[in-house]
């Protein structure tokens, strides 16, 4: 059996830096299914054919302090993380048709040594079997603030009260939603790290996942 993490939780509240630090950390895998649905958004406004096979032609590079994501060897990171796609990548998200195409190229991250998953459905629809299941949250003004961090370090310019309303959305829309709604599942641990570090957040994760596997 391969171990699993699945972290999840709404748009800024630190899926992304924590699940990808402890994925470093145990060496393991990592996957970002935001990111997935983003690369789909992309390769979809790209009009680009037969998109689950085009996924091969995405590289996701990143380590501690950076990361990039390529498409036919060009960085494409900006566009990704950009405000158009971030719409685009939400709203594809309510379609069956898509979250069941993206389900079957997710559960293929899941190889040895073990597999760090973050999202928003990863504990109760992708990999419900995991041993160490995070529900991981934050206040709304430190989530956007969270996010416009990160967008400005992208290089975009950010508007704090858009942002708050776009993030108020992206909740409405993910814990609304009919397929794979946002839930905290009665075997998750609920983690707030509105206050907390991400070392002593990823440490208790770690602890976590010595004591059951």
């Amino acid at each position: 059996m391969v171990p699993i993490v699945t972290i999840d939780g709404p748009s800024g509240s630190g899926k992304g830096t924590i699940a990808k630090a402890l994925a470093l950390k145990l060496n393991w895998n990592y996957l970002d299914s935001g990111l997935l649905y983003r690369c789909f958004a992309f390769l979809h406004s790209e009009n680009i054919e037969n998109i689950s096979e085009s996924f091969s032609r995405i590289e996701h590079k990143y380590d501690s302090k950076s990361e990039n994501i390529l498409f036919d060897g060009n960085d494409i990171t900006s566009a990704i993380r950009g405000k158009e796609l971030t719409i685009l990548s939400s709203q594809l998200s309510q379609k069956s048709e898509v979250r069941e195409q993206l389900m079957q190229i997710q559960k293929q991250f899941r190889k040895l040594p073990g597999l760090v998953a973050e999202g928003r459905d990863m504990s109760s629809k992708l990999f419900p079997d995991s041993k160490v299941k995070i529900f991981l949250t934050a206040d709304l003004s430190e989530r956007v603030n969270r996010r416009a961090n990160q967008l400005r370090n992208d290089g975009q310019k950010v508007n704090i009260s858009e942002l708050k309303n776009e993030i108020e959305l992206r909740d409405g829309r993910d814990l609304g939603r009919e397929h794979s709604p946002l839930v905290k599942t009665d075997d998750s641990i609920l983690i707030d790290n509105t206050s907390k570090s991400v070392t002593e957040t990823i440490d208790f994760i770690e602890e976590l996942v010595n004591e059951r596997y």
